[in-house]
């Protein structure tokens, strides 16, 4: 079921006068949170097409019997793999690598086949016909199951710190269960870890006007973004402009492009938002995941703003562990390897893999330049600078030209933009006064607008066309009536909102709100879910996030 709808709230509220009735029965409240996590997921939203079917509970329930019983038998080796006697250490680090590997095997498989089976077969079938061999291929009849991406990584979590020696194993099978099925996180984030949610499983929650009051601002805020800069926006503008934009000037594909990158963070921020505000209302306090993304400086500091979660990750089971295997020579390696892993965690298609391509282009390029050398001769550092740029423009439009199709004029365009707008970002110096700071948020910004065009677009061949129409430059701007005035009004406000300080909502405007009377407090509720329903029009859409 979606968070914006009368069905949750139906579910809701008994879930919390039955949780907080049994606060003195910790064993009762625990199973009464899992079963109603359980229905959650198994009702799914009503969304067309359907999501998988509701029996798809039983892979829920089969990553978390196979991750507690992996987290045990490997904590049940530990000792032993310890021992000063050669044999039996060696056997019980043979018998934790075998619980280690199944947990991956597990896990991991159950992703890759629900998730990139098809798209292996497409790939496999593309790249043989480029050696000539035309292959045809069945998709297989595959539906992804809700919340697959999350709760894989939210498990393994909990195996491999068992396997390091940072995590007791849990004895309790029904809190391990209600960790991975924690309802308001399950299907969309945020990735919560085992050391960040057991503990407060085996303490238990307790129940604070505090977290009754901010979860419920936290609640509001995340239904404001999704159903107004989020879904409103799609409606109104992105969706029409993306299903056809060969139709569309290039500014008005600029502008789709900056209104898209506004509602899908509105949208997914919005379900963190609610996610984080249910848990409080329960008496649990979940990760943020998201924290002002678009004010970042490098593309570095904007992975750790977006989808912080899912980037942290990343780099604590993966980035340390190749630099730890490779050595720190292999930094550049490891880099690219973990941000490429990014782009395609969140989808399976070679739109993604380009997606995936451009932040760790962008992510290995940004740490060289913290690290170049800045001093030698000048003419030197500018020989430099213009052969390396003619290279790169060769390589970039070669690129451009043969995955986007662009004839090779619009490609060596797009490359020269892109390698011209590098250089100059290059060329700021890492800090300085405001304007400075400003560039550097510029420069950063519109490297997540562009990319957006590979996330946003449904195929490769949208994309394509998308590319293809922004390098247009037929000198039309945009035209009158494709923007009504209340859409741009709430596509200013929400960017200016974005870029102000952080504290003056998630501080000023929630403490503001907790000093309402109660009255006027419960008519500004009722009139908010009001104006949230009409713009709904009957119509609630699914977050984009449980597409991956």
């Amino acid at each position: 079921m979606l968070f914006q709808t009368l069905d949750f709230l139906l579910f809701a509220i008994p879930v919390f006068a039955g949780f907080w009735a049994l606060a003195s029965r910790p064993v009762a409240r625990v199973v009464f949170l899992l079963v109603a996590s359980w229905f959650f997921y198994a009702a799914g939203p009503k969304t067309e097409p359907l999501p998988a079917p509701w029996y798809f509970v039983g892979l829920l329930v089969f990553s978390t019997l196979l991750d507690f019983v992996c987290g045990r038998e490997i904590h049940r080796h530990a000792a032993a793999a310890a021992s000063d006697e050669e044999p039996r250490a060696r056997r019980a680090r043979r018998a934790r690598r075998l619980w280690l590997w199944a947990s991956l095997l597990g896990n991991l498989g159950l992703l890759a086949y629900f998730k990139y089976a098809n798209f292996f077969i497409e790939a496999f079938t593309d790249v043989a016909a480029t050696v000539g061999l035309q292959l045809t291929t069945v998709p297989l009849d595959v539906l992804l199951p809700l919340g697959i991406s999350f709760y894989t990584f939210q498990t393994l979590s909990y195996t491999i710190d068992v396997w390091r020696g940072k995590l007791e194993p849990e004895p309790s099978l029904l809190r391990f269960a209600l960790f991975v099925a924690f309802f308001p996180q399950l299907v969309a984030g945020p990735i919560v870890r085992a050391t960040q949610f057991l503990p407060q499983l085996r303490a238990g929650p307790k129940f604070s006007r505090a977290g009754l009051e901010v979860g419920a601002f936290r609640i509001c805020k995340g239904l404001a973004k999704k159903v107004v800069l989020g879904d409103w926006i799609a409606v109104q503008l992105t969706d029409r402009i993306f299903d056809a934009p060969e139709a569309y000037t290039s500014p008005e594909l600029m502008l789709a492009l900056y209104a898209y990158t506004l509602q899908i963070y509105a949208d997914f921020s919005g379900y963190s938002d609610i996610a984080i505000g249910v848990g409080l209302m329960l008496g649990f306090v979940l990760p943020e995941n998201f924290d002002r993304p678009y004010q970042a400086r490098d593309i570095a500091e904007y992975w750790r703003r977006w989808h912080m979660t899912l980037a942290s990750w990343l780099r604590d089971y993966v980035f340390f562990q190749l630099l730890a295997r490779l050595g720190a020579r292999a930094g550049y390696l490891a880099l690219w390897l973990s941000i490429f892993l990014v782009g395609m965690w969140h989808g399976a298609s070679w739109n993604f893999v380009i997606y995936g391509n451009i932040h760790a282009a962008a992510m290995v390029l940004n740490r060289w330049n913290r690290l170049r050398p800045r001093g030698g001769p000048w003419l030197r550092r500018t020989l430099g600078w213009v052969s390396g740029s003619a290279i790169a423009i060769a390589a970039t439009g070669a690129g451009a030209h043969t995955w986007l199709c662009l004839p090779i004029e619009q490609a060596l365009l797009l490359a020269a933009i892109v390698v011209g707008a590098t250089v100059l970002a290059c060329w700021l110096p890492l800090r300085g006064g405001r304007w400075v700071e400003l560039g550097h948020v510029l420069f950063t910004f519109h490297l997540v607008v562009v990319g957006r065009i590979f996330f946003r677009a449904s195929d490769l061949a949208t994309a394509r066309s998308f590319t293809a129409s922004l390098l247009h430059f037929d000198g039309h701007w945009i035209r009158p009536g494709l923007v009504e005035l209340p859409v741009a009004l709430a596509l200013v406000f929400g960017l200016v909102v974005h870029f102000t300080p952080a504290r003056w909502v998630s501080v000023h405007a929630c403490n503001a709100m907790r000093r309402v009377p109660g009255v006027l407090l419960g008519l500004g509720f009722v009139a908010f879910a009001w104006g949230l329903w009409k713009l709904l029009d009957g119509s609630p859409r699914a977050f984009i996030y449980f597409n991956f």
